[in-house]
């Protein structure tokens, strides 16, 4: 039964006459975007200029001051306020940001937009980061220790280590090695039942433990030498450790 309303439906159609055609033209558009244009005046140059040289300023009292208590005279002494940039700004650093009269403007922008918490933790992330890049500078009698409270770490021979010196060279952050010998006044038992004083040269390791304002406090382990022929009762050297200190430059 399909078949046949199919057929007949075709049949139908055959006999009908064809519709009319015609043409429909087809118009391409070109789609192209306009330029973007921004007229930048000198007058607004200059309020750039002048709202740069007034947010730094405004950084430079908010490091010291932004969230502390700023003493005046009478009364706590009025608060800066954070210059608000120029309106036009913002879209001038989306088409400018890499011109190199805009730049410094764009990144104070990028600053000014920043809370408080998150200044904070640019400025410090900053200074870290400098600080850990900044190139050591030392002096040579950083290195230089002046020893004292030394004793042997041997029970059959009592010698104490009364004061001396070395100079060191710094391995790895806190240990240090002897660069020359060093020497020292040390006190040994003598064959008549007494101590003499006797000058020990001496090497071995240093290891710094902490710091006391510009003092540097180490703890020293080494191998000591007893010089000259004075009779005592030593073999004529021994394991020495005890403590030495050395100086800081004043910071600038």
């Amino acid at each position: 039964m399909f078949a046949l309303v199919a057929s007949s439906a075709a049949a139908q159609s055959t006999d009908e006459p064809p519709l009319p055609s015609r043409s429909v033209p087809l118009t391409l558009f070109a789609v192209v975007p306009q330029p973007l244009e921004l007229v930048i005046s000198q007058q607004q140059i200059d309020e750039l200029a002048q709202w740069t040289r007034d947010f730094i300023e405004w950084q430079t009292w908010s490091d010291r001051w932004l969230g502390r208590h700023q003493p005046g005279f009478f009364v706590p002494a009025k608060r800066e306020k954070k210059p608000d940039p120029p309106v036009w700004l913002s879209d001038a650093c989306g088409l400018l940001s890499a011109d190199e009269d805009f730049t410094r403007g764009c990144a104070l922008l990028a600053a000014w937009r920043d809370d408080l918490a998150t200044t904070k933790y640019r400025r410090y992330a900053a200074t870290t980061q400098q600080r850990e890049e900044a190139p050591v500078k030392t002096f040579w009698w950083q290195h230089v220790h002046v020893d004292g409270l030394w004793s042997t770490t041997q029970s059959n021979a009592m010698v104490f280590g009364l004061f001396g010196a070395h100079l060191t060279v710094e391995v790895e952050k806190r240990l240090q090695i002897f660069v020359a010998p060093g020497i020292m006044l040390v006190s040994v038992p003598s064959y008549y039942g007494g101590r003499d004083l006797a000058t020990a040269t001496d090497w071995g390791i240093t290891y710094r433990l902490f710091n006391v304002g510009r003092s540097m406090v180490h703890f020293n382990l080494v191998h000591a030498w007893v010089l000259g022929s004075q009779p005592n009762l030593t073999a004529g050297n021994m394991t020495l450790a005890g403590l030495s200190v050395s100086f800081r430059p004043t910071p600038h």
